[in-house]
Order: structure tokens, then sequence, then C-alpha cells
């Protein structure tokens, strides 16, 4: 009978034992344009300091995607934990009935140059009518941004072209070579380009007249937030760390970005130079300012690009954002 009890003791104590270790297993997250734009960079900044750890999950892996709906999609079939994403892919998932729900702030306001060819009269809104527009993929930052733009100078989206090319690097090169009209150039993309001497007019107006919007939310299927809000909870609470490291010490985090990007140190620092004086605010802290994203709805639905109206109670759960976040975006 002994030999039987220990047998059974020894049983149930590996059970506990993989129930802890499958509790504490490590987790990957998904980052729009993870290791090109600087949507990741809070992240690159918590992984390197130890902040995910510190605040009790163990993340071995920030996976990129190309955006849009992109990384929607990659989070539900990756059984990933948390992604980053961006907010009109988050919306259109929603009203698609996917089972995810919107629970933190990622990127808010402007942060791009808009460019044409040098010598191009693109002076006033009227210019715009029959240009050529490049922007990532459908449902992404840069389409939407756009579209925003389009709605600001009342410029119908029938009037232009809208060219859907994938990556930023290429719409640059359509531009350069007379593909498209206008482009966006986000960092670090521009500092890179300008140290190695390609020139861009920049048309400096053209967002001049676009509201405060969000760009790019944290989600999470309704699966993790019943299962997983410890780990949800420390994944927001480490990203907060990593933005408050980015403005208080703008050098370091250039290192950090430098290194993880691959790109050169000082191309690193003149990018989120540029981004800190384009837009302080730009990395939020992690909290939901719901009258940005507000604005980011009503500009697509405007142009039919997304249902109204949005069930933001439905559609969002504040319960993991830290005390410190929310107090930093009310």
């Amino acid at each position: 009978m002994k030999p039987f009890k220990a047998a059974i003791r020894a049983f149930a104590l590996a059970c506990i034992g993989l129930a802890s270790l499958s509790a504490a297993r490590a987790e990957d997250i998904v980052v729009t344009h993870y290791g090109s734009l600087l949507y990741g960079v809070p992240y690159a900044i918590a992984l390197e300091k130890g902040y995910f750890k510190e605040a009790g999950v163990d993340i071995t892996g920030i996976l990129t995607s190309k955006g849009g709906g992109t990384s929607v999609r990659n989070m539900m079939a990756g059984d990933t934990l948390f992604a980053e994403v961006a907010l009109p892919a988050a919306l259109s998932a929603i009203k698609e009935g996917f089972n995810i729900k919107i629970i933190s702030g990622g990127t808010d306001g402007s942060s791009s140059f808009w460019v044409t060819r040098p010598g191009e009269k693109i002076e006033k809104p009227e210019d715009l009518k029959g240009k050529r527009f490049v922007f990532s993929r459908p449902k992404s930052v840069s389409e939407s941004t756009i579209l925003a733009v389009l709605k600001s100078h009342k410029i119908d989206p029938s009037e232009v072209k809208m060219v859907a090319i994938g990556d930023f690097g290429a719409g640059l090169t359509a531009l350069e070579h007379n593909k498209v009209d206008i482009a966006i150039i986000p960092e670090p993309i521009y500092s890179a380009k300008e140290k190695a001497g390609v020139k861009y007019q920049i048309i400096p107006w053209l967002d001049e007249k676009l509201p405060d919007y969000t760009q790019t939310v944290g989600i999470a299927t309704d699966e993790a937030v019943a299962k997983k809000g410890d780990k949800l909870k420390a994944v927001i609470e480490a990203r907060r760390r990593g933005v408050e490291f980015l403005y208080a010490h703008p050098k370091e985090a250039a290192a950090i970005v430098a290194k993880v990007y691959n790109l050169a140190p000082d191309v690193a620092a003149n990018a989120i130079a540029n981004i800190i004086k384009m837009n302080p605010t730009w990395w939020n802290p992690g909290g939901l300012k719901y009258p940005l994203m507000e604005a980011m709805a009503e500009s697509l639905g405007s142009v039919g690009a997304l249902q109204l109206p949005i069930d933001w109670k439905a559609a969002t759960n504040e319960s993991f954002i830290p005390a410190a976040a929310k107090a930093k975006t009310q």
C-alpha cells in the first residue's frame, strides 16, 4: 500500500509542477512594424532593461508584422498574449466579430513626414486632386491617416488615387520613380534616407488641420483577458516604464533602438529626436484616450471605411492599465 501511496503522491507533485510550469511559461507578443518603425521602442527598452520580468511576465520574443489587419491575424493565429496594432485594424476586427478587446493605448497623433519629389507643385488643397497617394496596407495607420487628411481639406477620396504598396521603402522607391506623387515617411526611415543623401520635398501643411487621433492600441483575445490578466497587466506596466525611460533618457533609448533595429546610432538618435520634436506625447504610457480614438473612428466612418457607431464599452477593457498610465493620459 505504501508504494501505491508514494506513487500517487509523486504523480500529484508532478501535476502541480506541470501546472506551475504552464502558468509561468514564456510568452510572445506582437508589435506592428517592430524592428522597422518606432511603435516598438518602449518594448525594446522594456526587454533590454528587464522590465517585463520585473513586472512578472517572461517575454521571450517580440514578433513583428507588416501592419494593418496582419497584426491582428498574427496575434490570433499564434495564440499570442498581446499585440499592439493599428486602431483601424482593431476596430475592423471587432466589427467583424473577432473575440478581442482593446486594453491599452499605444501611440497618438502625427509622427511622419509627408513628402513628394523635389520641384512638384503641391502648394494648396486643390493641388491634391488627381494625385497618387501611397500607403502600406488596408486598415493601416497610413491608409486611415490619408483618409483623414483628405477629409480635413474637403477632398473626396474619389478625387485622388490611393495605392497600397506594402512596405514603406517600396513606397518611396515608387515616389522616386514617378509611380506615385505623395508618400508618408515615418521614422526611422526618414532619418536613414536623409543620412544617405536622398532629397524629398516636405509638404508641411498637409496634416495641419488634422484633429488629434489615436494611431495604435494594445489588444488581447477575450480568452487572454479572462485567463491571463496578471500577464497582461505586466506587459502594459513594463511598456509604461519603457515609455517613461524613453522620455527621460532619449540618448540611451536611441542606443538600445540602434542595437535592436540594426540602425546607425546617429540615425536612431535623430529619429527619436524628430518624433519628440514633432509630437512630444506620441508614445502614450498606456491609457485609453477615448476622444482621440473616436476621432479616428469618425474619420474612417465618414468615408465608409468603418461602420459606426463604436460601442466603446463593449470594445474595451481598462482593468489592466496601471494607475500611473491612466493618470498620465487624463
